[in-house]
């Protein structure tokens, strides 16, 4: 009878431990692939998402600076995915009717800004 309670609390402590889980991942954005899912396995992946419009739902949190777009075709099912973490300078992705970047070198370029009080 011990084994079998034991058994149960760690069921109990795994299941609670998954239930609560962040939906919202970088990893679990990455499973979502184009052409194949729907709105419905967007939600299962993710969660429920900040808002909808159109044929765009939109993701954030913003506790952690994160943000993704998921855009759909007319079929229902994901046409393109965008993905922002602002605390590592990620941008990856793009909205599906969006001219290709340009080609050529990149460059980057950083000012520090320095407040002098009197």
């Amino acid at each position: 009878m011990r084994t079998a309670g034991r058994a149960l609390l760690v069921c109990g402590l795994t299941a609670l431990l998954f239930g609560c889980a962040e939906k919202f991942t970088r990893e679990r954005f990455d499973i979502i692939a184009v052409g194949v899912e729907d709105r419905e396995d967007v939600i299962r992946t993710l969660g429920e998402p900040r808002y909808e419009a159109g044929d765009e739902m939109y993701f954030e949190d913003l506790d952690r600076n994160l943000h993704a777009r998921v855009f759909f075709g007319p079929d229902g099912r994901v046409r393109g995915k965008e993905w922002m973490d602002a605390r590592r300078g990620e941008w990856d992705g793009r909205h599906p009717d969006s001219d290709p970047p340009p080609q050529g070198e990149v460059r980057e370029s950083r000012r520090r800004n320095t407040t002098v009080k009197p």
